[in-house]
């Protein structure tokens, strides 16, 4: 028996012993590598180390210059982390009111933290502006501002009065869709400033160019008011508007308080307004009623731009004076205030809000994704913020709103008879120098005098010198 129990062990010897050393010897090197690759890392191997016949991965370093690596525009560059999307508002924590509520809409309507959500906010994008307006805290804002805040999670106000006209009020002899409609913002005891645009720039109907060809395009008109914020001031004004709009049937009102801060508001609901009656409208002009417009050459430059091989792109298009690098003002006494505890960061590229054109499919676009950024008290950065989310930008023309800092608009060249010609917007700061502008650009001398085809894609230009942004 023990006989039988030795020739079994010498079996299992013969058969499992060359396995057990190949396990070992695999035991062995895993070991042996892994404390050579440990060493390498260190740099403690020496010349004459055992290890150094290992085979160990090289070790691989990072280039010296960090600008090497691609970085996407519109994206912040780090050290430590990869390039991540760059936003004109700061993010963090003890962050501004207005920079927190739209941090609670942006992570709501993320399509990777929430797989499904739809480009199109609708009600989703509604019901998270409201939510994250009800956790706000507004302590720290002064009493307008307070007030507005309160008010932001309200959007629809009751229209009060529109235009007689589907879209706007032409001419007698208006008889074809409208290549442009003159939308301009007044108040409501401003009569004096609407008549005199009626009587000058604002006249609907045919308008010829300025290259005299028998070229042109209808134009329609409308008023954009709110009310006053005087009780007494709103039933005399109340009074005076209807007949207003019983002799000329261009007003389009909103029971909206008229205030520098509620434009914003104003210009929803006029976007909502056009997207429901002015389908058959091209262009929209947008501006203030202090401002002179040189209609004909606005007409004309329209016009080329649809003639263009570009054309087709035109239904993104935002034309005016382009503002970049443009802060947040922080002086009370301005009507552009807006203070620290409520914004932070720097304004996006924006168009002038007195006076800029646009087309009336952008309008409809904005209105769209306006669901998706809480209201701001400065209208026309909430309308960037708004062409950012579409990933446009506006187009500079050098004729609208030209400066004494502009090149070839000195203050010689605008006291000359025919200046207002060489312009298709101009600061007017009553309605007497409307009158003055207007009968100026009509003079029989200021024939031959045009506006310079000229247009530049305005630079998406961040504070830090930088080109782009990613909302």
């Amino acid at each position: 028996m023990p006989h039988v129990q030795c020739r079994w062990w010498n079996c299992v010897l013969c058969l499992c012993g060359p396995c057990i050393c190949v396990l070992l010897l695999f035991i062995y090197v895993a070991v042996m590598t892994t404390v050579a690759m440990n060493r390498h890392i260190a740099g403690q191997i020496s010349a004459g180390s055992a290890f150094r016949d290992v085979a160990v991965p090289p070790v691989i370093k990072p280039r010296s210059n960090p600008k090497d690596r691609f970085v996407a525009k519109g994206a912040e560059r780090s050290k430590k982390n990869g390039p991540t999307p760059k936003v004109f508002w700061e993010k963090g924590d003890n962050t501004p009111l207005w920079n927190q509520l739209q941090k609670v809409v942006d992570d709501g309507l993320n399509p990777i933290l929430h797989p499904g959500v739809s480009e199109d906010p609708g009600p989703l994008g509604a019901s998270l502006l409201s939510q994250s307006l009800s956790e706000l805290r507004s302590e720290t804002l002064m009493e307008p501002l307070r007030h507005y805040v309160r008010s932001m999670s309200r959007r629809q106000y009751p229209l009060l009065m529109e235009p007689r006209g589907r879209c706007g009020v032409g001419g007698t002899q208006d008889g074809g869709p409208a290549l442009l409609l003159l939308a301009i913002r007044s108040r409501a005891l401003s009569y004096r400033s609407r008549q005199a645009i009626r009587e000058s720039w604002g006249q609907g109907g045919w308008v010829r160019t300025q290259s005299g060809d028998g070229m042109g395009a209808y134009v329609r008109r409308v008023f954009l008011l709110g009310t006053e914020s005087s009780g007494a001031l709103t039933h005399a004004s109340s009074e005076l508007l209807t007949l207003e709009q019983q002799h000329y049937g261009d007003l389009l009102q909103w029971e909206l308080w008229d205030s520098p801060m509620n434009r914003t508001l104003l210009q929803l609901h006029f976007w909502a307004w056009v997207t429901h009656n002015c389908a058959h409208t091209t262009f929209v002009f947008e501006g203030d009623d202090q401002v002179f417009v040189n209609t004909p050459a606005l007409v004309a430059l329209l016009q080329a731009q649809l003639q263009e091989p570009r054309g087709p792109r035109l239904q993104d298009v935002m034309l005016g004076k382009v503002l970049s690098r443009e802060q947040p003002n922080r002086s009370p006494l301005s009507s552009h205030f807006v203070p620290e505890s409520f914004y932070k960061g720097s304004y996006p590229l924006l168009a002038s809000g007195t006076g800029r054109v646009s087309s009336a499919l952008l309008l409809r676009r904005l209105l769209q994704v306006s669901h998706r950024v809480h209201l701001f008290p400065v209208e026309q950065v909430y309308v960037g913020m708004c062409m950012i989310r579409l990933n446009l930008s506006p187009t500079h023309h050098p004729a609208f709103l030209p400066s004494d800092s502009d090149s070839g608009w000195t203050k010689e060249q605008q006291e000359e008879l025919c200046a207002p010609r060489r312009a298709v917007v101009l600061d007017a700061h009553s309605h007497t120098q409307v009158l003055q502008l207007w009968e100026r650009a009509n003079k029989a001398l200021c024939t031959n005098t045009t506006v310079a085809p000229h247009t530049t894609k305005g630079p998406i230009v961040t504070p830090g010198g930088e080109q782009g942004h990613v909302w």
